[in-house]
C-alpha cells in the first residue's frame, strides 16, 4: 500500500540539465552556419578579378567566373589540339595533293594527278625494260651460235633498252609525266571542238571499256617475276581507278593520233608560203612594217629575207617556203595559213611559231587539191598528234604555265616502287654483239 508522500514524489518531473541547455544555446545550428557562409560569399572584397575588372563582384560571383574561365580554357586548348591535328591531316591528304602543278588554258592539274601518272609511267617503262633484258638474255645463246637473225634482233633490242633506260632517268620521266597531262588537257578540248564543228562522235576519241580492260590486263601481266600489280598500287598508294585513268589517257592519245592521221590525205588543199623569221616579236613587227610601207613587193621580200631572216633554207630565196601541206610545216604558221577565209596575197600578223621565234608570212598561192609527196605525207601522218599539240600551244591566247619544279621532284610525288634510282639487272654481252649498251657505265642496266 502506497503512501501519499511516495505518490507525490513519483509525479514530480525531472529538472532539466542547465549545463547541457547552455551548450546547445551556444552551438551554431546548420541554418545559422549557412547564413554565415552566404554572408561571407556575398561580401565584396574590392579586389579585381582580372585586368582591373571584377572589383564589384562578390566572392561567389568570382568563383563562378573562375570556374567558367578554367573550363573554357581547357576547351579552347582541346579544340586547338584537335584543330591542329585535323589541319595536319587535311593539309597532308587534301590541300597539298590538290595544289596545282601546271595549268592548261585555265584547266588546273594537281600534283596528285601528276604523282599517279608518274607512278604508272615509271612502272610501265620498268616492265618494258625488264622484258627487253629477258629478250637479250634469250638471244645471247643464238648470237653465240652465229644466228644472223638473232644478231639483228639483239642489236634492235639493245638500242631500245638503251633509249628506254635514258628515258627512265628522273629528269626525263618526270617531264614526260607532266607533259602527258598537259597534252591530255589539250586533247580533251580538241575532242569537244571536233564533236561540235565536225560532228565527230565521241567514240572516235574515247576508248571502249573492253579496250581499257584489255590494256589493264596486259599491264598486270607485264610485271617481272617477283613483282606484282598489288605490290605496285599498295606501295604507291594507288587504286585501280588511278591506274585505269592513266591507261585511258594513253588510249585516248592513241585514238586522237589515229583520227588526226586519217585527216591527212593526198591530194589535199595546200598553200604556197614565204616568210621572214625573226628572233623577237619587236624585230618581226619592224620587218612587217617595212613590208607594208614598201608595198609588199617581191624585191623587198628578197632584200629583207636576206638581211633579216633567221631561216637558212629560205633567206636566200626571198623567204619562199614552197608548197606547205597541212601537217608538214610549223604548227604556228599553219594555224594562220590554213584558217578559214585565207586567200592569196594575205600578209600575216607577227606569228609566234613552235620553235620560239617570230615570223611574218605571206600566202603566195592556194591550190584546193594538190598531190602530197608520199614520203612527206607518211611523215606527217606519223607525227599528226605531236604536230597538232604544238600547234595548239601556239594558238594566240593559249596559256600553259611552267610546271612547278619543286613539285616535279618532291619526294612525296616520286614513285616508291619502282624507284627511279634503281639499277637494272646486268646482262652478259652476247658474243659478237659488242660489249653491251654504248655509253652506259658498267654495261646494260647500270643507272648513273
Amino acid at each position: 500500500m502506497s503512501t501519499p508522500t511516495k505518490q507525490r514524489q513519483s509525479r514530480q518531473r525531472p529538472r532539466p540539465n542547465n549545463s547541457a541547455k547552455a551548450t546547445r544555446a551556444n552551438a551554431p545550428t546548420a541554418k545559422s552556419r549557412a547564413r554565415q557562409t552566404a554572408r561571407i560569399e556575398g561580401l565584396r572584397d574590392g579586389k579585381p578579378l582580372i585586368f582591373g575588372w571584377g572589383a564589384h563582384l562578390t566572392r561567389h560571383q568570382k568563383h563562378h567566373y573562375q570556374h567558367i574561365a578554367t573550363w573554357s580554357f581547357i576547351g579552347v586548348v582541346g579544340l586547338a589540339v584537335i584543330g591542329t591535328i585535323l589541319y595536319g591531316v587535311l593539309n597532308e591528304n587534301v590541300f597539298i595533293p590538290n595544289q596545282t602543278i601546271v595549268s592548261v588554258n585555265g584547266v588546273k592539274i594537281s600534283q596528285d594527278a601528276y604523282r599517279k601518272e608518274l607512278a604508272y609511267q615509271a612502272q610501265d617503262m620498268w616492265n618494258t625494260m625488264q622484258s627487253e633484258i629477258a629478250q637479250l638474255n634469250t638471244l645471247k645463246a643464238k648470237v653465240a651460235q652465229g644466228d644472223v637473225n638473232a644478231y639483228v634482233q639483239n642489236s634492235v633490242v639493245t638500242s631500245q633498252l638503251q633509249s628506254n633506260e635514258a628515258n627512265y632517268a628522273q629528269t626525263q620521266i618526270t617531264q614526260s609525266a607532266v607533259s602527258t597531262l598537259e597534252d591530255n588537257a589539250l586533247i580533251l578540248a580538241a575532242e569537244q571542238r571536233f564533236e561540235q564543228q565536225n560532228h565527230t562522235p565521241a567514240s572516235a576519241f574515247e576508248p571502249t571499256q573492253k579496250q581499257v580492260n584489255d590494256a589493264l590486263a596486259a599491264f598486270k601481266k607485264a610485271f617481272p617475276n617477283g613483282e606484282t600489280y598489288a605490290q605496285f598500287i599498295s606501295a604507291n598508294n594507288l587504286s585501280d581507278s588511278d591506274v585505269i585513268n592513266s591507261i585511258t589517257i594513253k588510249l585516248r592519245r592513241d585514238k586522237m593520233q589515229t583520227y588526226l592521221s586519217g585527216k591527212l590525205v593526198s591530194p589535199a588543199r595546200q598553200v604556197h608560203l614565204r616568210r621572214i623569221q625573226a628572233d623577237t616579236a619587236a624585230h618581226a613587227a619592224k620587218v612587217r612594217a617595212e613590208l607594208v610601207k614598201g608595198g609588199n613587193t617581191d624585191a623587198l621580200w628578197t632584200s629583207l629575207a636576206k638581211t633579216s631572216s633567221l631561216d637558212p633554207s629560205t633567206k636566200d630565196t626571198g623567204g619562199d617556203m614552197g608548197w606547205v601541206p597541212a601537217g608538214t610545216g610549223d604548227g604556228g604558221i599553219e594555224l594562220w595559213a590554213y584558217a578559214s577565209g585565207r586567200k592569196a596575197g594575205d600578209l600575216s600578223p607577227v606569228i609566234s611559231d613552235t620553235t620560239g621565234t617570230y615570223d611574218v608570212v605571206q600566202i603566195i598561192a592556194i591550190d584546193p587539191s594538190r598531190p602530197v609527196d608520199a614520203a612527206a605525207l607518211k611523215a606527217a601522218q606519223d607525227n599528226a598528234l605531236p604536230h597538232y599539240l604544238n600547234e595548239q600551244r601556239s594558238v594566240p591566247g593559249a596559256k600553259i604555265t611552267t610546271a612547278d619544279t619543286n613539285m616535279l621532284t618532291a619526294s612525296r610525288n616520286l614513285p616508291k616502287k619502282p624507284s627511279l634510282s634503281a639499277a637494272l639487272p646486268q646482262i652478259t654481252p652476247s658474243a659478237g654483239a659488242g660489249s653491251g649498251i654504248p655509253g652506259m657505265p658498267g654495261g646494260v642496266g647500270t643507272q648513273p
